[in-house]
């Protein structure tokens, strides 16, 4: 095998990503949106509350796709972040499916639940929470297309590898 690619992103990258497309989402969301933003202390409590459950869904999310691939996912926790993370290489087409799943399937979910008025604000802001949580996998799926069929990608927990089978 021989490692074609490497790509790793810096935390103040992922960190700038993510600030920008916030302020986005949250223009859009004053604009478009009738949902009142002012701060309140109960406001605060939904905000924490949907950050904790999405790190815990966006994270299975992973998992669970994986494992529905055949494939063993390892949870770690490395202050700020928590991630899922693989022993062997995997397929890349396989790799952009675990990647893109929670953010595919929980925003569908959390989409829905806004539009039926269920929980509104925290609906909401677990829509703009694990659409920021997905910029790390929105940018490894970049990396990952321009990639012909048939390699694999090993995640360093920094970044990935890609690799071409001889």
């Amino acid at each position: 095998m021989i490692k074609v690619a490497e790509y790793t992103i810096s935390r103040r990258k992922a960190a700038g990503y993510a600030i920008i497309i916030g302020f986005i989402i949250g223009l859009l969301n004053a604009i478009f949106l009738p949902v009142d933003f002012t701060l309140k202390p109960e406001l605060l409590g939904w905000l924490a509350a949907a950050v904790v459950c999405i790190i815990i869904l966006h994270e299975s999310m992973h998992g669970a796709a994986a494992k529905l691939f055949g494939y063993k996912p390892l949870f770690g926790f490395k202050p700020p972040l928590i991630y899922v993370t693989f022993r062997e290489k995997i397929p890349n087409g396989i790799f952009i499916a675990v990647a893109l799943t929670p953010l595919f399937i929980l925003n569908l979910m959390f989409g829905i639940f806004f539009a039926l008025g269920i929980l509104k604000v925290f609906s909401l802001f677990c829509l703009i929470i694990n659409t920021l949580g997905a910029i790390g996998d929105i940018w490894i799926t970049l990396k990952l297309v321009r990639h012909e069929r048939g390699t694999l990608v090993q995640d360093t927990k920094t970044g990935i590898e890609v690799w071409k089978i001889k």
